[in-house]
């Protein structure tokens, strides 16, 4: 039974540094999609991205007030507190009800999903690459 349980916990704790390893991944992509800079200062704002702070390399966590873009789950006045313009949420019901988001990233299904929204792109004079086209609405 204890061996049972150790093969579990270690299968899941190799599940989780994965999934750990993608969410920082997809974070990275579109920090560098909206940032063009080598390295990034970014803010999160969310407990159940705070683990994820180990797996970059170009991603410097730094304060809301000097970050180049801030993810978040919360409409907690980032727009009026951060010196960046540059929003990202991590919830889709959070990107659909506040227009100050640039976009989202959400799991769903089990799935990453990626939004943009297209007027606030162009708002910021945000080019986004062209393999980020299909995520613009």
């Amino acid at each position: 039974m204890k061996t049972l349980f150790l093969f579990i916990f270690v299968i899941s704790s190799l599940f989780g540094s994965n999934v750990q390893k993608l969410e920082m991944q997809i974070l990275s992509s579109v920090a560098h999609a909206l940032v063009h800079k080598k390295y990034i200062n970014v803010c999160i704002d969310d407990k159940n991205l705070e683990n994820l702070k180990g797996y970059s390399k170009t991603l410097k966590f730094v304060s809301c007030d000097k970050a180049d873009i801030v993810f978040t789950a919360e409409d907690s006045g980032m727009d009026k507190k951060c010196k960046t313009n540059i929003i990202f949420s991590t919830s889709y019901y959070l990107y659909s009800h506040s227009s100050v988001m640039t976009g989202a990233f959400f799991w769903q299904k089990g799935r990453p999903n990626i939004i943009f929204r297209k007027k606030q792109l162009k708002y910021l004079g945000i080019n986004l690459p062209k393999n980020f086209n299909k995520y613009i609405e």
